[in-house]
């Protein structure tokens, strides 16, 4: 426990300030981020991702991460979309050329998890443009859902809410981190002036938000045991890799932009 509030107290302390900065500075974080993330999916299906493989995924994970104005100051000529579906193309082709340490289930993996990992990061960096009132939002709900389920499900858990994935997540401690989310946002809300849409239910959304989370972070730990691993990676002692940690924030940045009703790639 000692190891887990110490790395936490790191960890918050390189990333609160990128994202209080933002901009630039916030987007090449998360990008970093989401490429090491990428990195970790592939280890853990044993992609032999340092080669030409695991640069080619990282251009194509920059070209999703990146929104065009950042994406714009290292290649202003080219099309990020376009540069994506290249770099897919590129992966298949090394199908055929690889084809002994590289296949195309290896290859599926690491498009989709281009588009995973990708595409939920890149919204991190849509909603601190938003504003940094929102970004905060954000993470206080996944934070304090985090630690209400777990202080509640610890107490009070019985039902399993996906026991054959996560024995330890309970009925209970989802309903408790629900809660907990909820009591922390109003109080936020009360001193922090949200340009939100639909303000007038943010409840309704920081609900949807805090389930979203949970799920984000079931489906990790799906694929955690599939892959038959512990942890996603270990750049965080205590805490695992850069997915077992952003696992909620990728599902619940897509719900917060779906609310917004932006979902393009401008």
């Amino acid at each position: 426990m000692r190891q887990r509030i110490l790395t936490a107290a790191l960890a918050l302390a390189v990333f609160v300030p990128f994202m209080i900065k933002g901009g630039a500075w916030f987007a090449w974080l998360i990008f970093i981020l989401g490429a090491i993330g990428l990195y970790e999916l592939a280890r853990m299906k044993q992609v032999p991702y340092l080669s030409e493989v695991g640069i080619v995924s990282t251009i194509a994970i920059m070209s999703i991460i990146l929104p065009e104005r950042y994406f714009d100051q290292i290649l202003p000529m080219m099309n990020p979309v376009g540069l994506f579906f290249i770099c897919g193309m590129v992966l298949l082709v090394l199908t055929v050329y690889r084809y002994d340490r590289f296949n195309f289930v290896d290859a599926a993996t690491l498009i989709f998890g281009v588009l995973y990992i990708g595409v939920g990061m890149r919204f991190l960096i849509e909603i601190r443009d938003l504003g940094l009132e929102n970004i905060f939002y954000l993470f206080i709900v996944i934070w304090s859902t985090d630690s209400g389920a777990y202080l509640v499900g610890k107490r009070y858990g019985h039902y399993q809410l996906a026991g054959h994935i996560s024995p330890k997540k309970t009925i209970e401690g989802a309903l408790g981190g629900i809660v907990t989310a909820l009591i922390t946002t109003s109080l936020y809300a009360t001193f922090v002036n949200l340009d939100i849409r639909y303000g007038h239910s943010l409840a309704v959304l920081t609900v949807l938000i805090s389930l979203a989370g949970q799920l984000g972070d079931l489906v990790e730990s799906a694929f955690k045991r599939y892959f038959q691993v512990k942890d996603s990676g270990n750049l965080l002692p205590g805490h695992g890799g850069v997915l077992d940690r952003f696992d909620s924030s990728i599902f619940a940045s897509i719900l917060f932009m779906v609310w917004q009703g932006i979902t393009n790639f401008n």
